[in-house]
């Protein structure tokens, strides 16, 4: 078996390395955190063991995840992937780039004297109207005729004029020779830092049976690549529809352009692990007390006081903390302080959604090049037949917000993610969707719909006393209205929320007065947390007042916080 072995592994050693070039990346399949990538060799080889060498794989390529397929009359002999280290030395290139600066520093030199003759002329012309202009004893500068005046004064004006033209075009070039510098000096310390570096490689070993074509596919797993999903939502009120468009927003800085691949959107998770967690068990213990060095000594003081001695004292469970902070345990004790986070056993748990995942084949070649920045791809585009119907919490915002209804009947699940919202073709807001499975109904907000108003206005806040004898009762009572006025040309289906307080003590009652509640209607509805919905079909142009009073009533001597 070993000499078997051995010859396998010396045929290996004597297989013709084949460079495979033309390999690039072809197929891509990416996840939240990473990508898989498809490199293809096609070709023909000659009978006998052949090794294809896969060169310049990205620096961020997990070696465990490199697999080999393909098609022809060969056998997978093993895979070797390795870093190798290599030294490019690029003197000509720098040299060439540092002939390049040399050469901008002398047109440097050159627009520095040009701006000093700029500004020589300019103080020589300044000395020249001060002379003309300056009057006394020692001016024997006689008077200038007014239209040699006016002459000269242009004259000066244009001269002004040519200077500063002169002297912005000599800054600007100047400007734009010391970016070049710049960029000279960067391109030189990258091929500085690339003199010594190493690249990765995978040498595919086939032992060939038959000479002819053969297809290899190399797939390999790789660290940082990332994409995320974003929507379009154009909705037509008039036509009740909504249009999704479904792109996803993708980055890659592997080091490697993805030219021309057949990409592939996958809502997997490879991070989150394959095996659910296991919970530890949760105790509850009893909290032991801790007291400090003095408290105990005067305990023992006065145990022996009394006659006691400090036998008492040592054999309760107490923990000591000395003058230096470091934990001693008193006598007979095995302390443990059971009801520290430190010590607790608490149980978390991991919620992970969607339940299975769904790859999404992106039907055109896609381009997406290794600088990091967002490249988009569409998706899907997906047209629902919706409802609408406004919303408000006037107790805190006094916007009012239109949404719309619809069913997901795509066979694609809508990911959580950032939407901009069209509303009858012109752009309103940005929002964002909540996970929709396939086949599910949803909601999805459109932004805030100006033309319809909902104010919510306090009438009276009293306070009511009642009882004459025994137990009196204090109620305080808030009346208060919902101002609702449609601004549109056509009727609306209208929501406001409010809500109700809750009390935390059997004394404290909370009464709802208006409206009158006994069970949920289509009009009227309440939630365990006392969240109240009306429900209005309000007509264009109407303006309605929508009622709402509720009552806190407790004894008169007990005091309520929370409104």
């Amino acid at each position: 078996m070993k000499a078997f072995s051995l010859l396998c592994f010396a045929a290996v050693l004597g297989a013709a390395e084949i460079p495979t070039p033309d390999a690039k990346p072809r197929e891509v399949t990416v996840y939240a955190d990473r990508a898989e990538v498809v490199r293809i060799f096609q070709g023909t080889l000659a009978a006998g063991d052949q090794s294809l060498l896969f060169d310049n794989l990205p620096a961020n390529v997990d070696f465990s995840s490199i697999r080999v397929e393909g098609t022809g009359a060969f056998t997978l002999v093993d895979i070797r992937p390795e870093t190798v280290q290599v030294k490019e030395v690029a003197n000509e290139a720098i040299r060439a780039l540092q002939a390049k600066i040399q050469a901008q520093e002398l047109i440097q030199k050159e627009l520095a004297l040009a701006e000093g003759r700029v500004a020589f002329r300019r103080s020589a012309l300044d000395k020249v109207l001060g002379r003309l202009t300056s009057v006394g004893k020692e001016s024997a500068n006689p008077e200038m005729d007014p239209l040699k005046w006016a002459a000269y004064l242009d004259f000066q004006a244009q001269q002004q004029v040519a200077l500063d033209k002169e002297a912005t075009d000599l800054a600007k070039r100047l400007k734009e020779s010391r970016q070049q510098v710049d960029i000279h000096n960067r391109e030189i310390a990258a091929l500085n830092g690339n003199q010594n570096r190493s690249r990765n490689l995978a040498r595919v070993n086939l032992d060939v049976k038959t000479a002819g074509p053969v297809s290899v596919r190399l797939s390999y797993v790789v660290h940082g690549p990332s994409w995320k999903p974003v929507y379009d939502l154009r909705a037509d009120t008039k036509a009740k529809s909504l249009e999704i468009t479904y792109h996803a927003e993708l980055r890659q800085s592997t080091g490697e352009d993805w030219q021309g691949i057949a990409l592939k959107l996958s809502t997997a998770e490879p991070s989150v692990g394959g095996r659910e967690p296991e919970m530890s068990p949760w105790f509850l213990s009893k909290a032991e007390p801790v007291v400090f060095l003095d408290e105990l000594r005067s305990d023992a003081d006065r145990g022996r006081a009394a006659g006691r001695g400090v036998g008492a004292a040592e054999k309760q469970n107490f923990g000591v903390l000395t003058a230096g902070n470091n934990f001693q345990a008193a006598p007979y004790n095995e302390f443990k302080v059971k009801n520290s986070l430190a010590d607790a056993k608490v149980s978390t748990a991991a919620v992970v959604a969607g339940g299975t995942a769904a790859t999404y084949i992106i039907e055109r070649t896609t381009d997406i090049k290794s600088d990091n920045k967002l490249a988009k791809v569409t998706v899907m585009r997906l047209l629902l037949p919706s409802t609408y119907r406004h919303s408000c919490v006037p107790k805190l915002s006094s916007y009012v917000y239109l949404k719309t209804h619809a069913t997901n009947k795509s066979d694609f699940t809508l990911l959580p993610g950032r939407t901009s919202v069209f509303l009858d073709g012109a752009f309103v807001a940005n929002s964002s969707m909540d996970l929709v499975p396939a086949g599910q109904e949803f909601w999805t907000f459109l932004g805030v719909d100006q033309s319809v108003s909902v104010e919510r206005k306090e009438l009276a806040r009293r306070e009511e006393t009642s009882g004459v004898f025994g137990k009196k009762t204090k109620r305080t009572v808030f009346d208060q209205v919902f101002k609702v006025k449609n601004g549109k040309a056509t009727e609306i289906d209208l929501v406001i929320w409010d809500q109700l307080p809750m009390g935390d003590h059997e004394d404290i009652k909370v009464v709802l007065e208006e409206p009158k509640y006994e069970k949920d209607s289509e009009s009227f509805k309440m939630n365990e947390s006392k969240f109240v919905e009306w429900r209005h079909a309000v007509k264009p142009g109407e303006k309605r007042d929508v009622p709402y009073r509720f009552a806190i009533e407790r004894p008169c001597d007990m005091q309520v916080i929370g409104f």
